[in-house]
């Protein structure tokens, strides 16, 4: 429509699509926001990623991992691991072979399916799953916070915990 009522209706649709998007996108700006602040990390965490191992009786061990981007659960980046070089139901081995895999594959092709390395990656488990980590890490001498995701009776994420020990509790689960 060129003119009239028809044209009032497109332009009045047209902001209401632009108000929708804006607060979308606020929504998701300020979830990045307070994570930063709640975890205490000195750059946003733009790009986090998750880990968890898989198994069926300790064997057929499979890592798993989710990948959000600004707020946003992108499906199109997780990833399934098969366990090359642990043979035995153990967590933290399996996570620090995963982990050390993935780094490697952004610190030798930062352009690849990869990309660029994490801001931030949370671990289902606690203080040990967290030293696996930090050990692949460091390995290739980048700086990546690692927090553990503790668990409460019905696997709902009930708090974090860093690197020391310190538990953060979180609001809503």
């Amino acid at each position: 429509p060129q003119k009239g009522e028809k044209l009032r209706f497109i332009e009045m649709a047209n902001n209401n699509a632009k108000i929708t998007l804006e607060n979308r996108t606020k929504e998701k700006e300020d979830i990045v926001l307070k994570l930063k602040e709640i975890l205490n990390l000195d750059k946003l965490p733009r790009k986090i990623e998750s880990f968890d191992i898989s198994n069926i009786a300790g064997e057929h061990m499979v890592a798993g991992m989710c990948v959000a981007k600004d707020g946003v659960i992108n499906r199109n980046l997780a990833r399934r691991f098969k366990i090359k070089t642990v043979f035995t139901q153990d967590d933290p081995k399996c996570l620090e072979e995963v982990v050390s895999r993935r780094i490697k594959h952004s610190v030798d092709n930062p352009k690849g399916a990869f990309g660029t390395l994490p801001d931030v990656i949370f671990a289902d488990g606690g203080i040990t799953q967290i030293k696996a980590i930090k050990r692949a890490i460091d390995k290739y001498e980048v700086q990546i916070p690692v927090f553990g995701m503790v668990k409460d009776d019905k696997h709902n994420t009930k708090k974090l915990i860093d690197d020391e020990k310190n538990e953060i509790e979180l609001e809503d689960n």
